[in-house]
């Protein structure tokens, strides 16, 4: 990965994160199933990555390029006042769940939502001049944050099992399934974007001297960051049916960090070859 390339991929793992933990725990809270204690922790957690996203977003001065890779920095600027909107709303999710105003906490959360989504469709603009289209950006963005938040929405929840017993399993079960549904969406968004040609290659100042498919980090971003994380919640559902919740957190436990270095990697390889993989 360029050097220069690992801020900006650690602002697009953060607001993949917030936003794609926001969009599950809304719709979790909405469909019902889990805590108060639930949305409320996820709401901080959100705020939290949210709040470090929009920092990061801060701190970077974007030019026309990123080390080779072309950008168009006029949208960056709005997709920072987005996750701006994104720490206050879910900060407003957070106490009002605290505070017992449910209408007002979901009203928040659902403004919160959009506005992440508007976030990563302005990050994706920023982002699309070499690869084939916007399209192509767009949708790995936000395969990639639908797969980030529901591994982790559903990593945490898990936890909610190991002390109150009581819960229903079918929350975990339909996570599961959000989650497996997201990793297969994003399998298809890749193999889309390896097939289409780019409309430019980037140049970075320090280029690898092999292709993207002769890319050992390539088969690694396939393997450990969709096929394995795949398996790993198919086997989390099966073992949410039989209630053997302490094994299918410890899955997801596993999952995420997959999810997470496959998300690592492929921005890395969208860095240095303008493939959104």
């Amino acid at each position: 990965m360029n050097v220069a390339a690992l801020p900006y991929t650690l602002l697009l793992i953060l607001a993949e994160l917030a936003v794609g933990s926001l969009w599950v725990t809304v719709a979790s809270d909405l469909r019902g199933g889990v805590t108060r204690g639930f949305v409320m922790t996820m709401a901080l957690c959100i705020a939290v990555a949210a709040g470090l996203a929009f920092w990061v977003a801060s701190s970077l001065s974007l030019g026309g390029d990123v080390d080779g890779y072309p950008v168009d920095a006029g949208w960056f600027a709005p997709a920072r006042r987005a996750l701006l909107v994104v720490v206050g709303a879910s900060s407003l999710y957070m106490l009002a769940v605290f505070m017992g105003w449910d209408p007002i906490g979901r009203l928040a959360g659902i403004a919160g939502a959009i506005a992440g989504a508007v976030a990563v469709a302005l990050l994706a603009a920023v982002l699309s001049p070499p690869t084939w289209g916007y399209p192509a950006e767009l949708l790995a963005l936000l395969a990639g944050t639908l797969a980030l938040g529901a591994v982790s929405v559903s990593m945490v929840w898990g936890h909610w099992y190991l002390t109150e017993g009581a819960l229903p399993a079918w929350p975990l079960r339909d996570l599961a399934w959000l989650l497996i549904g997201a990793l297969a969406f994003q399998a298809v968004v890749v193999l889309v974007n390896l097939a289409v040609p780019v409309r430019e290659t980037p140049a970075p100042s320090n280029p690898v001297d092999v292709g993207l498919l002769a890319n050992p980090a390539l088969y690694l971003r396939l393997g450990v960051g969709i096929a394995f994380p795949v398996v790993l919640a198919v086997l989390s559902l099966k073992t949410a049916r039989i209630r053997a919740m302490q094994s299918a957190t410890g899955l997801l436990y596993i999952c995420m960090g997959a999810v997470f270095a496959g998300e690592v990697l492929a921005k890395g390889l969208m860095f240095l070859t303008g493939r959104p993989v």
